[in-house]
This record gives structure tokens, sequence and C-alpha cells, in this order.
């Protein structure tokens, strides 16, 4: 990894920037975007104007951008098709909302297909031309993979409603989805319907519990408390680790 690594996550309702050196992190920041006149791009030019540790200079920056509507397909299937027939076929043909790309997830040969605003990739390439941008998906599965999971390992990754729920055993990806949600039973009811239908409840694993950008952290007391009571989920050690999309993204420079 080079010296400086500035790893941006971004959904639809809030930004994170977080800058690292050598695994360490230095600096951080956030920012919501408010319903109201104040578009995103105005917003993120205020934001750069008053926190100075933007304005450096970084070795590497990365963006993470999560949206619900996300999927996997194998490099065979995607060689012989379009990221947009593809993108239809799941979800339908006029249920897109923003522009489809993908990105390669060389470790399993498969291709995560998604939808992204185009002013995104404009704003973050023109202000750094450099920039890595991908989804938040692709940089959880690549870090999943780097942990030896031959245990289950169930990663919730918490947005503004709706959840990305990953499954990885035997180092291999078992599970890759979004659930909406309004509150964290509802987190609780998709994740042990998720773990009854493949057959891992009462597994010994681990279980990663993350906020996304503009997250508030109270949803984590409960479903610490509730997941405490769950006998199926005993054995799985409970995880809230800290900066960990950001971290993820050092994988893909």
């Amino acid at each position: 990894m080079k010296a400086t690594h500035l790893a941006i996550q971004l959904s639809e309702h809030a930004i994170h920037f977080v800058s690292l050196k050598n695994n360490v992190v230095l600096h951080e920041s956030s920012v919501s975007f408010e319903q109201g006149s104040t578009s995103q791009k105005e917003v993120l030019n205020n934001h750069f104007l008053v926190t100075n540790f933007l304005n450096e200079d970084f070795d590497e920056i990365t963006l993470s951008w999560s949206f619900k509507r996300t999927t996997l397909v194998p490099n065979s299937i995607f060689s012989d098709s379009s990221p947009n027939e593809i993108f239809e076929l799941c979800y339908g043909k006029d249920s897109t909302k923003y522009d489809i790309d993908y990105n390669r997830i060389s470790e399993l040969s498969l291709i995560n297909i998604y939808e992204i605003p185009l002013w995104i990739k404009y704003y973050f390439v023109i202000k750094f031309p450099r920039i890595i941008i991908q989804h938040e998906g692709s940089h959880i599965i690549r870090k999943n993979l780097t942990e030896n999971n031959l245990n289950l390992n169930s990663t919730v990754i918490l947005h503004q409603g709706y959840f990305q729920l990953t499954i990885i055993k035997n180092n291999d990806l078992e599970f890759y989805s979004s659930f909406d949600y309004q509150n964290h039973e509802d987190v609780i009811y998709h994740l042990m319907f998720v773990l009854q239908k493949k057959e891992m409840t009462n597994e010994n694993g681990t279980l990663q519990l993350i906020i996304g950008p503009g997250i508030d952290r109270l949803i984590l007391d409960k479903l610490k408390i509730d997941i405490a009571r769950i006998n199926d989920l005993q054995k799985l050690k409970v995880n809230y680790p800290e900066y960990y999309i950001a971290k993820s993204q050092l994988l893909c420079v």
C-alpha cells in the first residue's frame, strides 16, 4: 500500500471521508445530503472548502458507492450479454434509476453489476483524476475473502432503508443480497430467514454489524441486545468493526 490513502464512502443520503496512512486512520469527516434546494455537488463543494485534510495530496484515492440494486453474475454469463440486459433481467426494464456500471471480482470470477448516478463519476473524476470508483459490495466481498473464512462469516452493512448482507463460508461466497428494513427487528428477521434457508443457524462463526454513512449507531445497540437473546445465533461472535468499509478499499489499489 502507498503511504497515504483517502477512502470515500458514498450513499444517496450521506458521505464519509477517511484518510489513512499505513492502515492507520488519521482523519475523518462526514456530511449528509439533506432534502432541500442545495444539490449534492454544492454540499460537497462546501465541505471540501471547510475540511482541510481533504485538500491534501494522497497517494491513493478510492470511492465505494452503496446502492441496494446490485447483482453478481459469473464471467461466462457476462461475456455473452451486456450489463444493461442483465440488470434489466434482474430488476425489470423500467426500474433503472441511474447509469449501469460494473466491477470485476477476479477472486471469484464474478462481475458486480449495479446502478450509479453519472454525477458521481463526473464530480469525483474531475476532482481526483486517479480515483478508483467501485460498488461497496465489491469491496466487502474482497475484504471478507482475505479473512480466511473457514467458519461462517456474515457481514451486515446498514444504510438508510436497506442493508447489504454477505455470507462467506470455507472462503466461498454463499449469499449476497440487500433487504429493505424499517427497524432493527426487520434486520434480524431477514438475517435469520437467510441463515435458516441456507441451513447455517447454530454454527460457529462471526457476524459483523457495520453502519454506513449517516446511520445512527443506536441501531447497533438494539441489534446487540436482541441478537444475544436468539439461541440459534449464540455460536456467532458478533463484531462491530470500525472503519471496515474504508479499510476494505485498500485492497482495490
